[in-house]
């Protein structure tokens, strides 16, 4: 079942840099909407449909309506439209599964850079097949901050990238929620901190950092749900120190 899905996702996900750039944004009721988001989630789900037993989809575009089920899969076809649309790299496609609310597996894929993340719950998380692990890192850190809020979280993101940015070296947006939590768990970011304003991208990341050694929450350390928002994904070794400066900045400064 993984395999196919799998399989799947890197075939769609290989149709979308020769036409990045060159793809309209078809939204009109929401923005950064294109014919490849609607195919991807809908193959996904059509393919998802096959498999026995009972499953709800759950995704960006047409299925956006959280059905608790004894399988439920979670699609971001897109993570990142815009950067597909301006024909820019580090869009994603997402996928993860829940069995009896717990996530299962999990799969980012970059096809800019042609790298497949993937995670199956207690067998670790992995980067085109080889393992991969959180980093070890405590100063001199590298951190994803994004997406860029919009009100009324605006200025509560510009405060806490001020107040990071003092505590950390380098900040990184790349634009896909997909492809930051990916870079957490592989070890090239330390921590990633997002502002999100849905969870399509989010139960994929939490998988994908757990198994490599990391921690997954929202602002107050509490578990991920469909409706959370505020998202720590972070090195074990950080994680304490990361969640504190969040808590004591949101709490001081509105």
């Amino acid at each position: 079942m993984y395999q196919e899905i799998i399989k799947k996702i890197v075939e769609l996900g290989d149709s979308l840099p020769a036409i990045a750039g060159h793809t309209l944004d078809v939204g009109k009721s929401k923005q950064w909407l294109t014919q490849k988001d609607i195919e991807i989630e809908t193959e996904l789900a059509n393919l998802i449909n096959t498999f026995p037993g009972a499953h709800s989809v759950y995704a960006e575009e047409m299925h956006n309506i959280f059905i608790e089920d004894e399988n439920v899969w979670i699609i971001d076809p897109i993570s990142n439209t815009i950067n597909f649309i301006q024909g820019m790299p580090h869009y994603s496609v997402v996928l993860s599964h829940l069995y009896k609310g717990e996530t299962q597996f999990a799969v980012v894929y970059d096809p800019s850079n042609k790298e497949l993340f993937t995670a199956e719950k207690g067998k670790g998380t992995f980067l085109n097949n080889k393992r991969v692990y959180v980093s070890k890192r405590n100063q001199d850190m590298i951190f994803m901050i994004g997406p860029y809020a919009v009100p009324p979280h605006r200025e509560k993101f510009l405060k806490t990238i001020s107040i990071l940015s003092q505590n950390s070296s380098v900040m990184r947006n790349l634009g896909s929620l997909g492809v930051h939590y990916a870079y957490v768990a592989c070890g090239r970011a330390d921590f990633a901190i997002s502002f999100n304003y849905d969870t399509f991208p989010e139960f994929a990341g939490k998988l994908l950092v757990e198994e490599a050694g990391g921690k997954f929450t929202d602002f107050n350390g509490e578990a991920l749900t469909s409706t959370t928002e505020g998202i720590i994904a972070s090195n074990a070794m950080i994680y304490d120190q990361i969640k504190k400066l969040i808590n004591f900045e949101l709490r001081n400064s509105f």
